[in-house]
């Protein structure tokens, strides 16, 4: 076998970090193990620095297609991760699955919907959800054939008002094509949210 032919046999995966014009130190830190722990495959890590969330997710499909990623794996730059994250996904052999985590105000709910009615019996391990946050979501490159561009795109509850983000509308519209999606409750513990607190000197009364 020549060394080209080997190199095509080794799984492609595109990692697409969304950001602005910085990415949190521990969330580096986090990426840098993750990679180190990537023996086998091919990697190709993107980051699209947008102020529109759902740019930067559609610029991330784009080049992972011109990859020839087999998956692609999003993580947004404000998640703490442990550096078996990708390989822990990967092994689920789902189309679309992923690791929740909670909000960061309070109270803290956690993020996605699961999938409630009659359903067909879930993969082992994993809950079907309806939705699922973005911020640590594997997807098989295929999906995206059965979608119309553009992937990511925000819309509107016309009756409440309220802004629906791109990761809940790639939900509902790979649910319409015949995709299910997947949670992992076991990795979606050991996932970290990074956010901001303000301290302050606590005044003493006498």
């Amino acid at each position: 076998m020549t060394e080209k032919t080997a190199s095509e046999t080794k799984l492609r995966i595109a990692i697409a970090v969304p950001s602005a014009d910085m990415v949190h130190a521990d969330f580096a830190m986090s990426l840098a193990r993750m990679c180190a722990a990537t023996q086998g495959m091919q990697v190709n890590v993107i980051n699209n620095k947008s102020s529109i969330v759902a740019i930067a997710r559609n610029n991330g499909v784009q080049i992972a297609q011109d990859f020839g990623a087999h998956y692609l794996l999003f993580l947004d730059s404000d998640m703490l991760f442990p550096e078996t994250t990708l390989w822990r996904l990967l092994m689920h052999r789902q189309d679309i699955v992923a690791a929740t985590y909670t909000k960061r105000v309070a109270p803290y709910p956690t993020l996605g919907t699961v999938l409630g009615g009659d359903v067909s019996p879930a993969a082992p391990g994993l809950i079907e959800m309806a939705r699922v946050p973005t911020g640590c979501l594997l997807i098989k490159m295929t999906v995206f054939e059965k979608l119309a561009r553009p992937y990511f795109r925000f819309d509107a509850n016309e009756e409440t008002g309220e802004i629906i983000g791109e990761d809940y509308i790639f939900c509902d519209r790979a649910r319409a094509a015949g995709f299910r999606i997947w949670c992992d409750p076991v990795l979606s513990h050991e996932i970290g949210h990074i956010g901001q607190q303000v301290f302050k000197i606590p005044l003493v009364t006498a």
